[in-house]
């Protein structure tokens, strides 16, 4: 090991020996080049010498394929300040207080998580379990460092379900700048109001300034916290589950009428129906000549589905016209006349959602920004939570990966 010469990447160590063990371990050690710490007691730097105290082991970034230890002994300090002179430890910004492992090697192990488990990443680095997730849980931060943002423009707040089907959620919240670079600001630990608003306070008042759009679905706690913290003028509804909205409805109604066609028509007659649930979702254009036909026999036998259908590819026609808000506004209320006039009570569920949101689902005519950005990070989240689910062992754990994930290849 005497020609080995492979820098530590740690400045203030300086190497006197290296050895292998018997285990094949590369042992280095070191010794700290600093000469004053800071008393444990006042705070205050010191620089006179008092002993040694114990010898530590820290595990360093592999070499070669081989694990590496640094072995420092660690120097001792004696607190002029203090009236009872308190002998304090010398402390390195190399390594975390009582940690097992350097922060290069935790940071190591991090990039090792990702599309991986705990477990996995344990096996291939030859650590136990309890060092992969204890480097894990060390490295990544709690508090989003508000310093590296210049400005966040879009934000976007959505939610993921940790598992489906027992009401356990986080929320993401993320950003688009003017460039279109995406970052991952947060990931809340629950959709209450109260946690919600309170991360939104968070934001530096010069941050908040460059927001110019806030965009969300329906959900309460969402869009009442970003109306109060950055007016409605900038809250923008997501036009995509407004759309999902209407669209139930005229599901429920596909869906009841095909079972009365089915049991109403000869069995030749309804075969000519076939795979209508994709036509009626289709938009009309894009329709071929044959599926046109199918629609057509649908709406002779089922007027209502035709009335409701037609409504809906109108609403939807509104959404994609390039149209300012007033003008939008105009032809939203339009529709919303007609269809109580029609009496197709279906819509009545929508129509009150839509009354209520009407204020945001407008901004959306403003700039015609969307969720779009927050669902293709959060679909990413969701790969990468199936790939990894032995990381995500607790709400809190998921959040805190995530904030520290934000930086690395899985967000590129």
């Amino acid at each position: 090991m005497s020609n080995l010469s492979i820098p530590l990447g740690i400045d203030s160590l300086k190497i006197i020996s290296q050895t292998v063990d018997i285990s094949g371990n590369i042992i280095i050690d070191v010794e700290s080049t600093k000469t004053e710490t800071a008393c444990h007691k006042c705070g205050q730097l010191t620089n006179k010498r008092h002993g040694h105290g114990e010898v530590l082991t820290i595990q360093h970034l592999p070499i070669l394929d081989q694990p590496v230890f640094l072995r420092i002994r660690v120097v001792r300090y004696q607190c002029p300040h203090c009236d009872d002179h308190p002998l304090s430890s010398e402390r390195y910004d190399w390594v975390e207080r009582r940690s097992k492992t350097t922060k290069g090697f935790d940071r190591y192990i991090n990039r090792q998580l990702i599309h991986s488990t705990v477990e996995d990443v344990a096996k291939k680095e030859k650590v136990s379990y309890e060092i992969v997730e204890s480097a894990l849980q060390r490295s990544v931060k709690k508090d989003v460092n508000w310093t590296q943002y210049t400005e966040l423009t879009t934000l976007g707040i959505d939610e993921i379900a940790l598992r489906k089907g027992h009401n356990e959620y986080v929320v993401i919240v993320s950003s688009k700048n003017k460039k279109g670079d995406l970052s991952v600001i947060a990931v809340l630990p629950n959709r209450l109001k109260e946690t919600v608003k309170t991360f939104l306070e968070s934001i530096p008042e010069r941050l908040r300034k460059t927001v110019n759009s806030v965009c969300t679905d329906m959900c309460d706690s969402f869009v009442q916290s970003a109306c109060e913290i950055f007016g409605e003028r900038v809250v923008v509804v997501d036009r995509y589950h407004v759309s999902k909205l209407y669209r139930e409805p005229l599901d429920q109604l596909r869906i009841s009428e095909m079972k009365r066609l089915k049991s109403m028509l000869p069995q030749e007659e309804y075969a000519k129906l076939d795979n209508m649930m994709w036509i009626v979702r289709k938009k009309h254009e894009c329709l071929s000549d044959v599926e046109k036909d199918q629609l057509a026999l649908l709406y002779k036998h089922s007027p209502k589905l035709k009335e409701m259908h037609r409504a809906a590819l109108k609403l939807t026609h509104i959404f994609n016209m390039h149209q300012n808000r007033k003008t939008a506004l105009t032809k939203l209320n339009r529709w919303i006349a007609t269809i109580q006039k029609s009496g197709l009570s279906e819509f009545d569920g929508f129509i009150k959602t839509l009354t209520k949101y009407k204020t945001t689902i407008l901004n959306y005519f403003k700039e015609r920004k969307n969720s779009g950005f927050v669902e293709g990070l959060n679909n990413k989240i969701k790969v990468l939570k199936r790939r990894c689910y032995g990381v995500f062992k607790t709400d809190t754990l998921f959040q805190r990966l995530f904030l520290d994930l934000q930086g690395y290849q899985a967000f590129a």
